[in-house]
Order: structure tokens, then C-alpha cells, then sequence
């Protein structure tokens, strides 16, 4: 019986998330979008600001479904920033546009994310996130990415693993992308380590099962990238290392906590 009830309070959470954005959509079309080609200049402040609130209010309502959310440090996107961060759900992105201050940092994204996704494709577009096709077409997708860390005056993410972790784990770094992004752009590094939000890697995983969710994210750094090039390699795996070794410290401060 708990277990129908925790399901049932989890998909009525979710429904209200649906009611959330469909009420959200005047605001993102009828001011965010238009002010943002009226006054090119305040893109990056609406966009930001639309972000956060619809961030801040989904995973306030998932909150209620069961769902947990923590948060540690900041990112300060004020000025040019990469960040690297591990990837474990769909959530990732929210939480990390909560502790980004004070602009949401754009992220590298798949074409296919382009259009037809409520809000998700608008914001994209709005925040100039580079968008690519490695399967069918790296070297374009690689291109993609170095204009946008030489163009972009603010935070811009990258998930090297490529895919969402299954079991929460850190995937082997896909190197390409975060190294293109590091040749061309020296600036402070960041990183944001993930966990708990792998039980909700897909939408279908949080229907009946948001109380599963205990999610922590947590920004560290900065990291300085090397002057020499050629020690690039080796700084993306450090940062790598860096994220499992924070994830391992996390957990078990977790573990000691509920002993």
C-alpha cells in the first residue's frame, strides 16, 4: 500500500510539474523571447531569469512528489567560465542553473534537442548553446564547440562522458569536446560532481518513483588550465579523478551521516 501511495503522490507531483510549465509558456513567449530580440543585449539576464524561476519551481513540486534536492557551492558565470561535470540525469541541468550566479551557463547539446521540446528548445537557442551530432558529424560537432567557447562571455558546461551514467557511476571522459574547449578557451575551471540523479536519468523513471530521488550537486574550484597545451590530456583526466574522488568523499559523509 506505501508503495502505491508513494507512486500515485509521485505522478500527482509530475502532473503539477506539466500544469507548471504549460502556465510558464505566456511568460517565455509572450516576454522572455520577444525581449530578447527587442533588447539583445538583456538576452542572457531573461533567459537566466526564466531559467532559474521554472529550475527553482519544478524541483520544488518534485520536492513535494518525494523527490530530494541539495546543493553545495557556486558557480560565478559573471565572467567566462568552464565547467565540467559529470552527468547522471535530466535534472543536472536545473540544478546546476540554480547555483550558477549570476547567468545561466549555456551547455553543449544534441541537435535533436533543437526543436519540439517545450521551453528546453527555446532556452537553448536563447542561450547560444552549441548543439552537435558527433555520430553524424564529429568534426562539425567539434567545430561547433570551439566557436562557442571562443564566443560565449559567460559559464558554458560540458558532460565528457557523453551519455547519462545507468548506475551513477563516472563514465570514461569522451576527451574531444572539453579539450577543444580548453584550447580555446583558457579561462577558470569549475567543477560541478552529480549524484543521486541517475534514478531519474529518463522522464518514464520519474513517474512513479520521485521519492527514490536524493539528489546532491556540488561546484568546486577553480582549477587553472595549463599554459602548455600538450598537458591538456592529462588536466582533463586530473579533473576526472577530481570528480570521482569528490563523489566518493560525498558518499561517504552520506553513509557516516545515517549511521
Amino acid at each position: 500500500m506505501l508503495a502505491v501511495l508513494r507512486g500515485a503522490r509521485s505522478l500527482l507531483c509530475l502532473l503539477l510539474v506539466g500544469v507548471l510549465w504549460v502556465a510558464l509558456t505566456p511568460l517565455l513567449r509572450l516576454v522572455i523571447v520577444p525581449g530578447s530580440w527587442l533588447l539583445p543585449e538583456k538576452r542572457l539576464s531573461l533567459v537566466s531569469f526564466y531559467m532559474k524561476l521554472i529550475s527553482r519551481l519544478t524541483l520544488g513540486l518534485m520536492h513535494l512528489g518525494g523527490a530530494r534536492f541539495r546543493r553545495e557551492g557556486a558557480l560565478p558565470t559573471g565572467s567566462r567560465v568552464t565547467i565540467v561535470a559529470n552527468h547522471q540525469g535530466l535534472l543536472d541541468i536545473m540544478q546546476i542553473t540554480i547555483m550558477a550566479q549570476p547567468f545561466a551557463p549555456a551547455f553543449v547539446t544534441r541537435t535533436r534537442y533543437q526543436r519540439f521540446v517545450p521551453h528546453v528548445s527555446a532556452c537553448i537557442r536563447l542561450l547560444h548553446c552549441p548543439m552537435v551530432n558527433p555520430k553524424r558529424d564529429r568534426v562539425g560537432a567539434v567545430k561547433a564547440i570551439r566557436r562557442a567557447a571562443q564566443e560565449l562571455p559567460h559559464g558554458l558546461i560540458i558532460f565528457p562522458e557523453g551519455h547519462r551514467s545507468r548506475d551513477g557511476e563516472v563514465r570514461p571522459f569522451r576527451n574531444v569536446g572539453v579539450e577543444a574547449i580548453l584550447r580555446a578557451r583558457r579561462v577558470p575551471v569549475y567543477i560541478v560532481v552529480n549524484d543521486g540523479l541517475w534514478k531519474a536519468r529518463r522522464f518514464v523513471d520519474t513517474l512513479f518513483r520521485l521519492h527514490l530521488v536524493d539528489a546532491w550537486s556540488g561546484a568546486y574550484g577553480p582549477f587553472e588550465v595549463p599554459e602548455d597545451k600538450a598537458e591538456i590530456p592529462a588536466f582533463v583526466e586530473s579533473l576526472r579523478e577530481e570528480i570521482i574522488r569528490r563523489l566518493e568523499e560525498h558518499r561517504a559523509a552520506d553513509r557516516e551521516a545515517a549511521a
